[in-house]
Parts: structure tokens; sequence; C-alpha cells
């Protein structure tokens, strides 16, 4: 009999309390054989229970927590599973680290799993075709006891679905700083967070009280978010030109950025058309700064060609801007298994080229998918339609790239914490905190297709104080919001998939529009030896549900073959409109806020402590740059 490669399923050690099994690589028939499968499975063998084991060198371990049941969901018990990858002598590092987090995330990459016996054909199927780089995976299972119990949070938290549970005066307030410089009124407030005239004036009421709002003087229902604007010290006209734009989107970025410049002053110049500017002129680092705030960004056209009127204009208005910075949050992208990639809550991101192993192609600074590939006559999506933008002159990532990491943190942890408390200190009247969230707040979760949630611990869990990371930033469209037209452009699909499968597909599916994380929701039913997951799903949760499943596809093979780092609200209006200038310098710096794009309810926890620390991280740098004279 030719054997050329075999998939051994090897029970190491069962009892009530714990189970660890190996799937191994190997080219010898075994000789403890229980089972040898035959059909699509031909080539997987199971073995009997041994008696002694040999330990295998492994590494990047991971873990993940599911809910157990064994009486219909009535009791439950944390269950964690956890993984050890065993490679080839002659893999590399890199290519370790990138082979153990593409297996974590093909777990899920379709329906998870719903019982044990689904769950080991899934891992021997990937093993069988695919993943040549291991030798064997030890995976053990055990009941959760005392500190091993992880906190399983709510999905909501930790997507962006654009509903809102409960209208609060907060909601109001985020919609006014969204639209800052301009204002908004009464109407349209109530048009845009469905509720009536009568809800929304209360709600104004409250926060004219609190300071945080002001109504705009001979403009009834007209109402624009307060910002700190302190005493002038110079003229707006100064004889020294700027040579340094700063642009950001959100009111904590704004904020977190103004605080940094010495001797400001701020301008702002109002339209009933909805053009107001706002700029804020002054030093850092002996630098001549001007900073605005965009008063929208996002995904439909209207919001980007209005990002990138506003960069034209400012840029219009200072013609000696050598360096443009783009500040704000935005969201991480995690790393399962390799704690030197993985990236932290509060961590910052700094926009940088990267190179694809593959073929040693240039991936340029800022990536932005547009559009996709489709097959006419499959329906199949082949690709993505990538611009990716890298600037002639790199020298703000080049001077973070090629500076002594130890000193550039040291610096840059200083002024962070300077700032975060010059920050609580100017924003104390109105209650807003800038200081880092607790830690627990941090957790590292992947949504399954059905919705639920799984946490997994962070492969860094020790490590508290953030970290910078240079890389791609990118952004992507959602099949929800359309694509622009073209030729390549094809319906969002309804019944199944159309992903054309890949054989190095990287591909996790988290569902970003119907997660729900009751602990019902999430459990397994434990009936004899085999455990039955337990999934509400509706009809109207499918609705929604491919889409879902296809732009999380899409997302993942976007990050994996840019190497993006950090995802933000899609910035390529303003990109284009930098280049569109002749500004040869520039950089986005994204403060880590979530692990999707900093809008989800977790990213609004972290986000005034994420702007912070991107502001800082602007000091740090022009403080390493030379001024202009």
């Amino acid at each position: 009999m030719s054997i050329t490669s075999l998939i051994t399923f090897i029970p190491l050690i069962q009892s009530k309390e714990r189970n660890l099994i190996r799937i191994e690589r190997t080219h010898e028939i075994p000789t403890n054989v229980c089972l040898v499968a035959s059909g699509p499975f031909e080539g997987i063998i199971i073995n009997k229970l041994v008696e002694n084991y040999e330990e295998l060198p492994t590494q990047f371990p991971c873990s993940f927590s599911v809910w157990i049941s064994s009486d219909g969901g009535k009791t439950l018990k944390q269950e964690i599973r956890s993984f050890r990858f065993c490679f080839f002598n002659n893999i590399q590092l890199a290519l370790r680290a990138e082979t153990s987090q593409r297996f974590i995330k093909n777990i899920f990459e379709r329906n998870f799993p719903k019982d044990y016996v689904s769950f080991f054909k899934l891992l021997l199927r990937l093993m069988k075709e695919d993943y040549p780089q291991l030798r064997a995976i030890d995976v053990e299972m055990k009941f959760a006891a005392g500190s091993e119990k992880m906190a399983m949070p709510n999905a909501k938290q930790f997507i962006n679905d654009g509903e809102l549970e409960n209208l609060t005066s907060s909601h109001v307030k985020e919609a006014l700083e969204h639209a800052y410089p301009n204002s908004v009124t009464e109407e349209d407030l109530a048009e845009s967070l469905r509720c009536s005239v009568e809800e929304i004036r209360h709600f104004l009421s409250i926060l004219e009280k609190e300071g945080h709002i002001e109504q705009l003087p001979n403009q009834v229902g007209e109402w624009i978010r307060k910002a700190y604007i302190p005493e002038p010290q110079h003229n707006i006209q100064d004889k020294h030109p700027q040579t340094v734009a700063i642009i950001t989107c959100l009111f904590p970025e704004k904020q977190s950025v103004d605080t940094i410049i010495e001797n400001r002053t701020t301008k702002h110049s109002y339209s009933k058309t909805g053009d107001s500017n706002v700029y804020t002129i002054g030093k850092i680092a002996g630098h001549n700064v001007v900073a605005t705030k965009l008063s929208m960004i996002g995904g439909d056209r209207m919001a980007a060609t209005s990002a990138g009127s506003i960069t034209t204009r400012l840029l219009g208005a200072f013609q000696h801007v050598e360096h443009v910075i783009i500040v704000g949050i935005g969201g991480g992208v995690p790393h399962y298994t390799d704690p030197e990639m993985h990236i932290r809550l509060g961590d910052v991101v700094i926009s940088d080229s990267g190179i694809d192993d593959s073929n040693k192609r240039q991936i340029g600074s800022y990536v932005y998918a547009h559009n996709i590939n489709c097959n006419w006559k499959t329906g199949e999506i082949e690709g993505l339609v990538v611009r990716d933008w890298l600037p002639k002159d790199n020298v703000l990532a080049r001077t973070v790239r090629n500076g002594q990491k130890q000193d550039l943190l040291k610096d840059w942890h200083s002024n962070s914490k300077e700032l975060i408390s010059r920050l609580n200190e100017e924003h104390k009247d109105q209650q807003l905190d800038f200081s880092r969230p607790h830690h627990e707040t941090d957790v590292l979760t992947m949504l399954t297709a059905e919705g639920n949630i799984v946490v997994f611990p962070h492969p860094n869990a020790s490590r508290i104080d953030p970290l910078f990371h240079l890389g791609p930033v990118g952004s992507m469209f959602t099949l929800a919001q359309k694509p622009p037209k073209s030729e390549n452009e094809v319906s969002s699909p309804t019944q199944s998939s159309p992903l054309k499968s890949a054989k190095r597909q990287n591909s996790s599916i988290k569902n970003g529009q119907n997660g729900t994380n009751s602990e019902k929701e999430n459990v397994e039913e434990k009936e004899g030896d085999v455990n039955q997951l337990n999934i509400s799903n509706n009809s109207e949760e499918s609705a929604g549900l491919v889409n879902a499943q296809v732009n999380q596809q899409l997302r993942e093979r976007f990050i994996s073959e840019y190497h993006v780092r950090a995802y933000d609200a899609g910035f390529d209006s303003v990109i284009a409109a930098i280049e569109g200038s002749r500004v040869d310098s520039w950089v986005l710096i994204r403060g880590v806020a979530d692990y999707q794009q900093g809008a989800t309810k977790i990213g609004k926890l972290w986000q005034h402590y994420a702007s912070a620390n991107a502001a800082a991280m602007v000091k740090t740098i022009l403080g390493r740059i030379p001024a202009t004279r």
C-alpha cells in the first residue's frame, strides 16, 4: 500500500475533567488503529487511546471559551478549547505565526461546528486539505475553574450595527459632535435618530444645561457642539506660515490634537450651507501647525466627497503645508496566536508601506477596496478592486521606523501621560475622561456565522502599556452599502456565499449585523458523547446574514492580502485630496479603540484614550523632525 500522507487522530488523555487529542501528519501506518476512514475522509486514521505519549515542541498556543450544557441550556459550564501547534523544522518563524493564525480563523470560516464530532471532523479536514507546514496539533478541552473562567460579554458591544437600543442624550451629543463645525436643526436630529422632535428638545435641554451644546444666535432650533476655545495668543494671520496640517474627524480627536498645540488660536467660520470650517493654529514641537476637523466621514460617497472638499479647502487656504497628518481612532487587526504581532486597545498604528512576501510587491501606506471582481458565469467573487497610496516622501513614518524604539516609547508615554492629565483638567466641567479604561474591557473576541461570540485570551495578556506599530492602514466598502457602479458591479447575494473558496483563504466569519450573545444562544447541549450547539436562527436573522458573512470574508481576505494593521472608516477621499494638492508627505496615526473600525460600543468606551495616544504620537514624531525655517 502506497502512503503519501496520513492524518492520525490520537486520543492522549480522556477524563471527565480534561481531554487531550493529537492530530498528527505522518507517512507511516500506525499500529494502534481503531478506524480507517474512507470516501471523502480517506487518509484519516483514528487511533485508540494511548497509554504514553511523547511531548512535542509546540508554539503559538491559542485557546477560546464556549458554553456547555447537558440539560438543554438550564445549567451552563464554560469549556476552554486550547490549541498548541507543532511545525516541521524547516518552517520560518513568520510563516509559523501566519499559519497558526489562519488555522484558528478557518475554524470559524462558516458555521461553527455544532457538536464534538463535527468539530474534530473539521480539524481533520483542515489538516488533510491544507497546512503542510504543520506536523501536529494538540487540542485540549477542559472545563474552566476559578480564575480560568472568562467573562462572555454581549456580542452587540463588539459590532457596529447602527441600531439605537434606547435613545439618550449621549446619542444626541454624538450626532452634534459628528456634524461639528456645522450645526444641526432639531428636525434633522429627529430624522437621523428616528425619534420625535419633542424627544430631541428634551435631550437638547439637558445637554445645554450641562454645557455641552449651544443654540445658534438668531437661529431658533439650530444647535452646535460647544468647543473649548482658549483666549487667543496671536493673530490668525501669523507671519510664519503653517507647514504641518493635522486632520481629525471625531470630536475627542479634535480635543486631543488642540490640546497639544501651543499658543493656539481657533477660528470657526460658520456657514448656513454646511460648509463651515474650524482651524486651530499654533505650534507643536517648534513646527507651525494648523488643525481642522472633518464634519463627517463614512462609506457613502456624499460623506467622502465632503471630506475631500474640506481637505482641499484646508490645503488651499494654507499653501505652505509640507506634511499632512490624519489623526484619530481606528480598529486594530488582532493576532490570535503571536504576542509580537497582536495589537491591543490603546496601541497606536502609524501608516507605512508593507511588502507582500509572496511576490515582493510593495503595498501602499493606505489601501482602500472600493469594488469587487465577479465571475459573471459562476457568480463567484474572485477578488477585490483595491487602490493603495504611498506618500512620495515617507519621512513621517520613516522617522518612527528608523528611530530608537525604546527612546520613542519613553517620549511617547511621557507625552501621552501629560496630555491625558491636561485633557482631563480642561474638560472636567463636562465630565470627560481621557484616562485608560479598565483592562478587563479589552476583550478579544471572534463572532461566528450564527452571531454567537467566542472569547480568546490575549496572546500578550500581561502587557498593559501601549505600543506603537507600523504598517498599512486600510478600509473597504460593504456589500450592504453597495460599491460604486462599474462594469464589475454585482447584486448582493441572497442565497449562498459567492466568495470563491481558495486553498489559502484566510477568512473568519464575524457577523457584524446580527450578533447576539445571550448565554442560552451560545450553548452546546450535551447528549451522551455528542454536544449540540443550541443556536437561534430564524428567517429574519438569516435575511441579512449572508451579506454579513461575505463582507467579513472579503474583509479578512483584504486584511490578509494587504497586511493591514489598522482598519478605519474610509479616508480614501482625504488621501486623494492631499495628493491632488501636491503634498508629498503624509501619514495616518490611528489610536486603536476596538478590533473593528473604532465605531463599536467598546470603541466608544476607548475612543478618548485612543485619541489622546494618537495625538501624543504626533507630538513625539514632530519633535524628531527639524522645523522648517
